[in-house]
């Protein structure tokens, strides 16, 4: 009797401890659990990959990277070549449920900063329309004759905004577009532009900052008469495009999006942030085949001028964002023949990127995670750029 009455209380407390032990980590780090679960989760998710016929080999090595190697479990890659052949892959499920659906080719993915690119196309649409120059002076345009604190603020040329050489580095002063739970000043009111004070002298160097990009909106809006907003469905046809600005909350067609590895924010990040001020530099969404498509037009009518890099004592080519154009950032990995404009985009867990190649390709990438450590954008740059140089090289090879 008592051997039975102690195997069977062996058997509770064992029952504790696998019951028991779960719960524990689960309430006390939920994340770290998910984050453990993650493997797992990819191989589940692996047989939803798909490509379309003949796409070449590079691009089902890349949406396998970005969900095994880069922690997105779900996302989708573009490719139009220079001959306007467009190629996709996609994988995953459109939320983390037994009953979702699958990602498809038209599943809708937060561009981030990819938007600064059309943002820099509108730009010089105005230029070559005489209605701008790129020697104009910010202040010129939305504080005339005001003084300001910082006498450096009357250099600040339309060019620098677009080269992000103006002077504004968010990693030395607070970035006014993504302070939580605080309305920006821009794109409202050109007033407090006037104490700002720059973190360098302007064309001194380069420095990412959605501020260029807010004010670039402000100028658009200037120039055009018009709200950012319509100016870009005027110019773009977005809506037919299936590319649409958000607002904040996550739209019908909108995939899931993973936070295990956000650290502060989760998947109600968008209630502290103001979307309708960043509309000029991360507002859109679509895509990936969307975007791709809208560029390869881009290409055909112009030839990028987007992607030009004035030959300056600061550009650094072979250095991630060590050389800009206009909002593409030129890059060229030592000892190969390929370069790249390249446009990342990060959102929480929306990171994405946009390539320009040298041979007249476009890829875009987008995904619905992030990495633990490092950024997912630049691991797949960094990806793609080995891919993409490995493919031109075998197609020029006999």
């Amino acid at each position: 009797m008592r051997l039975r009455l102690f195997r069977l209380f062996g058997l509770v407390i064992l029952g504790c401890l696998l019951l028991g032990l779960p719960a524990y980590f689960w309430i006390g780090n939920q994340q770290q659990v998910l984050r453990f679960l993650y493997p797992a989760q990819a191989l589940l998710t692996s047989p939803t990959q798909a490509c379309s016929p003949s796409a070449p080999s590079w691009m089902a090595a890349a949406t396998s990277a970005s969900l095994h190697d880069n922690a997105s479990p779900s996302g989708q890659l573009a490719h139009v070549t220079a001959d306007g052949t467009l190629y996709e892959c996609h994988y995953g499920w459109n939320a983390f449920s037994l009953f979702s659906s699958r990602v498809t080719q038209q599943s809708r993915f937060r561009y981030a900063s990819m938007t600064k690119a059309l943002t820099a196309d509108a730009v010089l649409r105005q230029v070559r329309a005489g209605k701008l120059t790129l020697d104009d002076r910010l202040l010129d345009w939305l504080l005339p004759g005001v003084q300001v604190a910082d006498p450096r603020l009357r250099a600040v040329t339309i060019e620098q905004l677009l080269r992000h050489s103006a002077g504004f580095d968010r990693m030395r002063s607070v970035d006014p577009m993504t302070v939580r739970e605080r309305k920006p000043w821009c794109p409202y009111s050109a007033k407090p532009l006037a104490e700002v004070r720059l973190d360098f002298a302007p064309g001194e160097r380069y420095a990412y900052s959605n501020l260029n990009y807010c004010l670039l909106g402000m100028l658009l809006e200037k120039t055009s008469g018009i709200p950012l907003r319509k100016l870009m469905e005027r110019e773009y046809s977005l809506r037919a495009r299936g590319i649409r600005f958000i607002d904040g909350p996550y739209l019908d067609d909108e995939v899931s999006y993973d936070f295990r590895n956000g650290g502060f924010y989760g998947d109600d990040y968008w209630r502290y942030f103001d979307f309708e001020a960043l509309s000029s530099a991360a507002g859109l969404s679509g895509s990936a085949s969307a975007y791709a498509s809208l560029w390869a037009t881009l290409r055909d009518e112009q030839g990028f001028p987007v992607a030009q890099a004035t030959r300056e004592n600061i550009c650094e080519a072979e250095r991630l964002r060590g050389c800009y154009g206009y909002s593409f950032f030129n890059y060229k990995q030592a000892g190969s023949a390929l370069t790249l404009q390249v446009q990342p985009g990060f959102l929480y867990a929306s990171p994405s990127v946009l390539l320009l190649d040298s041979h007249g390709g476009v890829t875009v990438w987008v995904g619905s995670g992030m990495r633990y450590r490092g950024s997912s954008s630049d691991f797949m740059i960094d990806f793609l750029y080995r891919r993409l140089s490995s493919h031109y090289s075998s197609k020029a090879s006999p």
